[in-house]
């Protein structure tokens, strides 16, 4: 949860800075695949939203000047999860140059802080807080955020851990643990997987493919996310002639794979690799690798990457 917080504040505090005559990156048919993406998002974050009984709370994380804004921030996120604290107190901690809010929820003070260095609330340190708060007062729900776009709105989000899990499944823009890859030193840094193909595949048939090796692969024990089809989101959604792959709408799990002709070059992290091995199998594409730093091909035969692949996601204990 940690990393999809210090995501959410970074992406809304791009956007909060961005102008509208901002240089952008180009995207396909003027950004009508962003939009698409956007609407698809909108559509699941409202709809399952309701339809599993998920409380939300947009607000500015630009909106800390003083401690009193930071000790009424509090209270609107306490209040998503209906908690009354039995007392409010707050104070500017100078040393650490933070403002400071404690509250008393049955008994037992929970302590919220964030840094005066910057209008922004500092998720980083408030939300555990809220964890904590769950974690001992209503252990079967939780807080978290939604993955829906507000700019520098974030969207935080109070529900039954259970709805949120089905929700989750169904498509709702949410991070959850299950849609986070272990990936960190399985596969080479900087190692492209270039994949050969008759055609570059139609990405609506891809993203099914995509579930399949997915599916496939968790159910032979191996070490890969075990997601649901409405989780996968895949098109060129950031610049042309790419392949993005996006999980739970959450564009800091973005794996961007360029095409160039009939080439389809994977990135190095999981769901890049997994793309290639999708490719070999569903398309009988031919790989190569493509060594960034050394800036070399290394030939590999489909069964060789495939089992290369195999090595790198690993087993589950």
């Amino acid at each position: 949860m940690q990393k999809n917080v210090i995501y959410l504040l970074s992406f809304c505090l791009l956007f909060s800075c961005r102008e509208h005559n901002s240089p952008t990156v180009v995207m396909k048919d003027d950004h009508e695949n962003s939009k698409k993406f956007d609407s698809v998002i909108s559509h699941y974050h409202e709809e399952i939203g309701k339809k599993y009984h998920i409380a939300e709370y947009g607000f500015d994380v630009e909106c800390i000047y003083s401690k009193e804004d930071l000790t009424k921030l509090v209270q609107e996120m306490l209040a998503l999860g209906k908690f009354k604290p039995q007392s409010i107190k707050d104070s500017h901690d100078i040393p650490q140059q933070q403002y400071l809010t404690i509250i008393t929820l049955q008994g037992k003070s929970y302590e919220f802080r964030t840094s005066t260095k910057g209008d922004y609330v500092d998720l980083e340190t408030v939300f555990p807080t809220l964890e904590a708060i769950t974690k001992d007062l209503t252990p079967g729900f939780e807080y978290n955020f939604s993955n829906l776009d507000g700019g520098q709105i974030a969207f935080l989000i109070y529900a039954r851990s259970s709805d949120l899990v089905n929700a989750v499944n169904e498509g709702y823009p949410c991070s959850l643990n299950s849609g986070k890859w272990d990936w960190k030193d399985q596969w080479q840094w900087g190692l492209y997987s270039n994949i050969e193909l008759k055609e570059i595949p139609d990405l609506a048939g891809l993203r099914i493919n995509y579930h399949k090796t997915l599916q496939e692969l968790y159910n032979k024990g191996y070490k890969v996310p075990n997601l649901t089809l409405p989780r996968i989101y895949i098109d060129d959604l950031f610049k042309k002639s790419t392949i993005d792959i996006i999980i739970d709408g959450n564009p800091s799990t973005t794996s961007s794979n360029d095409i160039t002709g009939k080439q389809i070059r994977c990135f190095w992290d999981g769901w890049g690799v997994a793309l290639a091995y999708t490719l070999i199998k569903y398309y009988d594409g031919q790989p190569s690798l493509y060594n960034k730093k050394e800036k070399n091909t290394i030939n590999i035969s489909q069964a060789g990457y495939l089992k290369k692949a195999e090595a790198a996601f690993g087993n589950r204990q």
